[in-house]
């Protein structure tokens, strides 16, 4: 919800609060006369703007503790705000009131104080009631554009690393490498077809899903990796591990892919002492992605966290408080390590 329509929903609530009673009678029928002097009385007034002025403290004091499950600072906030509108309530109806006005809203037994913090501790009950609506709406507003913000993302981050992947140059050279293991009728021609074909499908059908078996999301990262290999004429060194029980969580699609592409595009694969790392390892819900590649000679003075933005902006939205991401960039190497609960 942008900042006008935010203020326009506060404002139709509080005329719907204000007024609803007034529309009920009359629509109820029976004789009714509205007085607009009964609504700008000085109890009035007083009664509607403390009222308004508690909801919305008590709405701040659960948007600050009440998401974050800091329960001990709501319960003292609220107090708080028990203390604050009872002190200005006595002080302005009681004090101010009868020195304009020369009246008092509550009579002399009501204005001890057992009696009259009891009775304002139920109004201010009776207000977060208000607080609690209020923030229902703005939650379910502000989840629907972040779902969409999400959404949008998602289908960016999709479209960029499918127009990388699936472009010209990456099925030419692969299909290339293929065609060259047909024509020595390599046993490894049909294998490279299959994982190409399980590759594409995966991109284009299976990932179209909010969340994917995390065992899938690591056969694919198997294939694309199996067919960076066909890429290189000589002996490839790559040491990739993985352990955990795959099975029994899910992850978001494509998400870990753009560290392995990243580090094909930047590292050195075919020197046996310089191997490139990927490792993913799962205990319960906590998943450890590492990547880390030694940087090709003409590439040393290139970032290699190139192309990663993207996967940060969906972590943010996908994994918000539940992942780390830590990034080392040296002359020499490139090193990526997430952390992510799932």
């Amino acid at each position: 919800m942008d900042k006008r329509r935010r203020i326009i929903f506060h404002i139709s609530f509080w005329l719907f609060f204000i007024f609803s009673g007034n529309v009920l009678n009359f629509i109820g029928g029976g004789e009714y006369e509205f007085k607009l002097a009964d609504f700008l009385a000085p109890l009035s007034l007083s009664s509607l703007f403390f009222r308004i002025t508690v909801s919305y403290m008590i709405l701040y004091v659960f948007n600050r503790f009440f998401d974050k499950k800091q329960y001990m600072s709501l319960v003292l906030g609220f107090l708080g705000v028990c203390a604050i509108y009872i002190t200005a309530r006595y002080l302005v109806e009681e004090v101010m009131f009868f020195k304009l006005y020369g009246f008092h809203n509550y009579s002399e037994e009501s204005r001890r104080f057992p009696y009259y913090a009891t009775d304002n501790i139920q109004n201010v009950i009776y207000y977060s009631f208000n607080a609690f609506f209020l923030k229902m709406i703005e939650d379910f507003f502000r989840a629907e554009k972040e779902k969409n913000a999400l959404l949008t993302e998602k289908l960016n981050a999709e479209q960029a690393f499918l127009k990388s992947q699936l472009n010209p140059h990456f099925l030419f050279n692969t299909l290339n490498n293929i065609y060259s293991l047909t024509l020595t009728a390599s046993p490894k021609a049909p294998e490279a077809v299959l994982k190409l074909s399980e590759l594409m499908r995966y991109m284009l059908y299976e990932s179209n899903v909010d969340k994917i078996n995390l065992e899938t999301e690591v056969k694919y990262l198997k294939n694309f990796v199996e067919l960076q290999k066909f890429r290189y004429s000589g002996q490839t060194y790559i040491d990739f591990h993985v352990a955990g029980d795959l099975h029994s969580q899910k992850v978001a699609p494509l998400l870990l892919i753009a560290f392995v592409e990243n580090a094909f595009k930047h590292g050195e694969v075919n020197i046996a002492s310089k191997p490139l790392f990927i490792s993913l390892l799962l205990n319960q819900n906590n998943l450890s992605f590492t990547v880390k590649n030694f940087k090709k000679d003409q590439n040393k003075d290139e970032v290699g966290g190139v192309g990663l933005e993207n996967v940060r902006r969906r972590l943010d939205l996908l994994y918000t408080n539940q992942y780390s991401l830590e990034v080392e960039d040296t002359k020499e190497a490139y090193f990526c390590e997430l952390n992510l609960i799932l």
